[in-house]
């Protein structure tokens, strides 16, 4: 059985929380405990914006029992009425994180048949304690940056390897089984993309957003490899501007973690298009139709060039 730090913080958290409530001489202390465990969330940002919602909904809630309370007394009957005003508000203002917590919490007015100041007090200093000891606790979250950079690795070889093979099928060779890379690909930049972002949800003074942006840079790219792929697959003739092709795929495999070497790629892409657009014209059907398709292969490789272009410069920019 694997005990994670999510069960640990909620546990000591829960405790912790009655404990407060409890030397405080708060009435139904161990309600502290458990908004504590529904109040501990799996990223800081996300924890602290639970707990405003869960404020908010309390003071509507108490509002709404207050008058409901006036109105028809304390029985299950008011205690309906209660929940059938609060629950579609509650939805409408945004603020359903809270409803389960604030019924709770009005439960002990109809209890003790009471809604004064001192059971006002009282319910609402178990809110506190209890979203102040998850929020305590939501302040400690280990860093995500090396499983974060073992996926960016990943994708890296993920693309290295579609280039290669992309290369291999230009030469002519039996095809190669690209799509499946791709696939592995577009995994490795989801999960990449998910733990970025959690990381970056568990900094509250820090705005770091470049592996979010780096992960959808690849997304991105991913989307051109599809497109070069369908390409690729539709050539049937072997064509002299096959090998400097080859040559570009092989070179941006090679430097594909030196951000310096996009331009100078760019660059070579674009003599290659000059080159197409001067050479003579196909004399049949079949060479005209595999000219077309490396040619749109050519321009989709320019764009994933480009976005990496783009995220660098930006990366550059933000820097200084």
């Amino acid at each position: 059985m694997k005990i994670g730090l999510r069960t640990i913080k909620t546990a000591l958290g829960a405790v912790i929380a009655m404990v407060l409530a409890y030397e405080l001489r708060l009435d139904y202390w161990s309600t502290a405990g458990i908004i504590t465990i529904l109040s501990v969330q799996n990223t800081t940002r996300y924890s602290f914006s639970v707990a405003g919602l869960r404020i908010g909904a309390t003071i509507l809630a108490f509002m709404l029992a207050i008058f409901s309370f006036w109105l028809l007394g304390f029985n299950p009957w008011a205690f309906g009425v209660f929940l059938l005003l609060f629950i579609p508000l509650a939805m409408q203002l945004r603020l359903q994180e809270g409803i389960v917590v604030s019924a709770v919490l009005v439960s002990h007015f109809l209890i003790e048949k009471s809604y004064s100041w001192y059971w006002l007090g009282n319910e609402f200093a178990l809110m506190l304690i209890g979203v102040g000891v998850a929020l305590l606790f939501n302040l400690f979250m280990p860093s995500l940056m090396a499983q974060i950079k073992g996926f960016q690795q990943e994708v890296e070889a993920q693309l290295r390897q579609i280039l290669l093979q992309m290369a291999q099928q230009l030469s002519g060779t039996e095809k190669v089984p690209t799509w499946q890379h791709l696939g592995a690909l577009l995994t490795v930049i989801r999960k990449g993309r998910e733990w970025a972002s959690r990381q970056q949800d568990n900094q509250l003074l820090v705005e770091n957003d470049f592996y979010r942006s780096y992960f959808e840079m690849r997304r991105n790219q991913y989307e051109m490899l599809r497109q070069m792929q369908a390409n690729l697959d539709q050539i049937t003739l072997s064509l002299k501007e096959s090998t400097a092709i080859r040559e570009l795929l092989a070179e941006t495999a090679a430097s594909l973690a030196q951000p310096q070497k996009v331009q100078h790629l760019q660059r070579r892409v674009a003599r290659l298009q000059d080159k197409f657009d001067q050479a003579p014209l196909p004399t049949n059907r079949a060479e005209f139709e595999s000219r077309a398709h490396l040619y749109l292969f050519l321009l989709d490789f320019e764009t994933l060039l480009t976005l990496a272009g783009d995220f660098y410069d930006k990366v550059i920019l933000n820097e200084k």
